[in-house]
């Protein structure tokens, strides 16, 4: 089976903000992703594509929101040298700029074709530094929240 993204299926990433904008949190989409997917054994393995990610916050100004996804997808990811980030079920193993790190994904079936999951990731793991700024009053959880919602069908 394959996953492609669906009008109802999405991939997800949260991160918190902390000191000054503390409750407040950046939420990223990934618009295009692509994987495969098996029953027996369950296993799967997804692609997100680094490049395209998107910012969706409401709390931000629309010029603020493509500085945001601008500094994700340069700084944050570096999408150019690495277009994907990788998620392998049977191993456990998530990579993210190059650098492979075991990480656990609780996921769920929630009808033959559809999987729900989430996900508690240490950008640290990956060898990233929080953001922040206004000399250090403004900052970012290293904690994000990966959740998914994806389809798979027959290829």
């Amino acid at each position: 089976m394959i996953i492609v993204p669906e009008p109802d299926a999405y991939v997800r990433l949260e991160v918190s903000k902390t000191g000054l904008m503390k409750g407040r949190k950046h939420l990223f989409v990934f618009p295009a992703y692509r994987g495969t997917a098996e029953r027996n054994p369950n296993r799967y393995e997804i692609s997100l594509d680094a490049r395209r990610i998107e910012c969706k916050d409401e709390w931000l100004k629309p010029n603020d929101l493509k500085n945001v996804a601008a500094y994700a997808i340069k700084d944050m990811l570096d999408a150019e040298r690495n277009p994907e980030i990788i998620y392998k079920s049977v191993s456990g193993l998530l990579t993210i700029r190059g650098k492979t790190v075991p990480v656990g994904v609780a996921y769920q079936e929630l009808s033959p074709n559809v999987f729900t999951g989430t996900a508690t990731i240490d950008m640290r793991l990956f060898g990233l530094k929080p953001p922040s700024a206004a000399l250090g009053t403004i900052g970012t959880d290293p904690w994000m929240a990966l959740t998914f919602r994806v389809k798979t069908r027959e290829a």
